[in-house]
């Protein structure tokens, strides 16, 4: 495994920022990255850090801000080891580098480059001035498809533009509503009878623990398509996991996809952008025979629509439930 120093050079809110394109058979061509290299034998990464730093920049950098190790392992590339550091003290003039053009960058701009996706986490960590001891990064090619922070396995999803269509972006969960990126999730229904025969609906109520809404009353099971997982997919697991129902994909009918946002100034804001599938499981399931999880779901109940429909126009019923999804299950369900 390779063992290398990569470093971020701050100043007056920019980044030093490396594209590689002058190099042959680079495995960062195209990419935007910090400056580093490999370790020389004996060499400490805080030595070959600074050799680094005045070999491809000519500038002399005072002392160095440590921020983590990453592993990297790659289907096609060699495993290496990268010391993380931030240099925000430095002397001299930036020179022509021969492994690609030297550019400041704003610090919020440096996401938008095309970056390996597993950079934009550790450089979400620099931004926000949070270290870590370790994180692993496994590549399938150019695609990240597992990250550890610490030993926390990280949620990758896939990114989208507006319109649908593929951003050709893997990104962490946290990263994604810290940029507002869009995504993908599913909301599943389950409708059953109540005891007049009218329609009604599972609800689950979202654990107290949860950061959004704790102790809402909110749709039967819900959450993020991960990255690689198709949506029916992902609500088969969804039920699985949160009510302990096994369903087969071909249970589930497909209502339709809505786009939905929300925005939350806690914690540094919370930027949620999704194309949100719509999926309903025709059950009459017993309450009492259900395997709750525990961190998303507190109790269910299940709730005749119209007075579903009633508690939620009168604000009765404390819910984070969107109107336009019971319009859409009472032209269904009737």
């Amino acid at each position: 495994m390779k063992n290398a120093s990569l470093c971020y050079i701050e100043r007056s809110g920019s980044y030093l920022m490396l594209l590689r394109n002058k190099k042959k058979n680079d495995p960062n061509e195209g990419k935007w990255i910090g400056v580093g290299g490999k370790l020389e034998p004996g060499e400490s990464p805080e030595e070959c850090a600074h050799r680094e730093i005045r070999e491809e920049t000519g500038l002399t950098a005072g002392s160095l801000i440590p921020y983590g190790k990453v592993y990297f392992h790659s289907d096609v590339w060699e495993s290496e080891v990268m010391h993380l550091f931030l240099v925000t003290e430095f002397e001299g003039e930036v020179t022509d580098c021969d492994e690609g053009e030297l550019h400041w960058i704003d610090r919020q701009a440096v996401s938008g480059l095309p970056l390996w996706d597993g950079d934009r986490i550790f450089l979400r960590y620099m931004l926000s001035g949070r270290r870590f001891e370790e994180m692993t990064l496994d590549y399938s090619g150019d695609r990240l498809c597992r990250c550890v922070v610490d030993g926390a396995e990280q949620e990758l999803l896939d990114v989208f533009n507006e319109d649908g269509s593929p951003a050709g972006m893997v990104a962490s969960r946290d990263y994604v509503h810290w940029k507002g990126l869009w995504h993908s999730t599913v909301h599943i229904w389950i409708a059953g009878k109540d005891g007049q025969g009218q329609p009604a609906l599972l609800l689950q109520l979202r654990a107290a623990c949860k950061r959004l809404y704790p102790s809402h009353w909110d749709i039967s099971a819900a959450g993020h398509i991960p990255a690689g997982e198709g949506a029916a997919e992902s609500a088969v697991r969804e039920i699985e996991e949160e009510l302990g129902i096994q369903v087969l994909p071909e249970e589930l009918e497909y209502l339709d996809t809505l786009k939905m946002t929300y925005d939350d100034d806690i914690d540094e804001g919370y930027h949620d952008r999704e194309h949100c599938r719509i999926y309903l499981l025709r059950r009459q399931v017993d309450i009492p025979e259900l395997t709750l999880q525990a961190s998303e779901v507190e109790k269910v109940m299940w709730v005749g629509l119209d007075e579903l429909i009633r508690q939620v126009e009168s604000g009765s019923l404390r819910h984070c439930l969107e109107t336009i999804e019971l319009d859409m299950l009472r032209k269904i369900l009737y």
